[in-house]
């Protein structure tokens, strides 16, 4: 015999967790997503403060405490969140180019949950052979939960393959081998 509806639901609504889960309050999510693009990497670095921590992050953020986030502001702290992050690939140092960067409202930012984006982009040449990225993310305005992936775009002409992937312990690192051969 099937349970009817609601005697599922009840069922359903026992397997779920006593407490919801949701956004850590006291910590910052940092996803590092990055991209084998022809001819670059490309960076975008989400940044979403929980509640308890905000103003931690709204303060170096707001630097005139106007409760107003303006471009330059925005432009200025994703530059020093680039700033604690490194890139090399082939053992070789490579600089971000900050392309944008993205803040919500204030009063979004405050409610914990909103999302700051910031995208930068690096040089990286194209030719074939093995080659070794690593990313290593130092920003931690606030205890901080972090995560880093890759991602392929193709180019015309040539194929990219993925042959290993070490991240840390902490996700503030990611390292990627990966290969990259004439069609």
């Amino acid at each position: 015999m099937r349970p009817s509806l609601p005697g599922l639901a009840v069922i359903l609504l026992t397997l779920l967790p006593a407490e919801p889960r949701a956004h850590p309050l006291d910590e910052v999510l940092q996803g590092a997503y990055l991209t084998l693009a022809p001819g670059e990497v490309r960076l975008e670095l989400d940044l979403t403060p929980g509640t308890n921590i905000a103003d931690a992050l709204l303060q170096a953020l707001d630097a005139n405490a106007d409760r107003i986030i303006s471009d330059a502001e925005a432009q200025r702290y994703a530059r020093r969140v680039l700033a604690q992050s490194s890139l090399t690939l082939d053992d070789v140092a490579v600089s971000w180019a900050l392309g944008g960067v993205n803040v919500p409202p204030y009063g979004a930012l405050e409610a914990g949950g909103a999302t700051i984006a910031i995208r930068a982009v690096a040089a990286r040449p194209d030719s074939a052979g093995t080659h070794v990225l690593d990313y290593r993310n130092d920003h931690q305005p606030a205890p901080s939960l972090r995560t880093a992936n890759v991602f392929l775009e193709p180019g015309e002409g040539w194929q990219y393959r993925v042959v290993t992937q070490q991240r840390s312990d902490e996700g503030a690192r990611l390292t990627v081998t990966y290969t990259i051969a004439r069609q």
